[in-house]
């Protein structure tokens, strides 16, 4: 699906992906609102769209964010502290989805077999949340991320 944009560079033809980045973008940046209007416009993404890239932003800081210590314990810890931080979210996350996510993030493509994909985005977003508050990325940082994450999914 490709969309109009409507900003600067008006006419210029941009892809649901490129819309979905700047979606994450304005997300992880605290412009909610901005994320908001971005994400409606998209509408229904295909998986293959948003969910990839979610998947290789979460990969990503997962990676980094587990460097020092991917043990069963330390992702234990990590889920008991983001139940603890979201406890208010809605709809509300579920510590077997929060761990799902990290365990995918770090390598178990396999837990992907069965999950709903619209449960597993919102447990994404959430860890993306997170992960990017405690690290207190700089928006630079987190240009460089979805840049980082956009050329990992257009190899694929």
């Amino acid at each position: 699906m490709l969309l109009r944009n409507g900003g600067a560079g008006r006419g210029k033809t941009i892809s649901t992906l490129d819309i979905y980045k700047e979606t994450l973008r304005a997300m992880l940046k605290g412009d909610n609102e901005r994320a908001a209007e971005l994400g409606s416009s998209v509408g229904d993404a295909s998986w293959r769209e948003s969910g990839v890239l979610l998947t290789a932003v979460c990969a990503i800081l997962a990676e980094d964010r587990f460097d020092a210590d991917d043990s069963p314990a330390a992702i234990k810890s990590f889920v008991d502290e983001m139940m603890r931080n979201y406890a208010n979210a809605s709809p509300p996350l579920t510590s077997l989805m929060c761990e799902v996510v990290v365990r995918i993030a770090l390598g178990e493509g396999e837990l992907l077999k069965g999950v709903d994909v619209n449960d597993l985005s919102i447990h994404q977003m959430a860890f993306m949340n997170k992960v990017v508050q405690d690290a207190d990325m700089a928006p630079q940082q987190i240009d460089e991320l979805l840049d980082e994450a956009t050329d990992l999914v257009s190899d694929l």
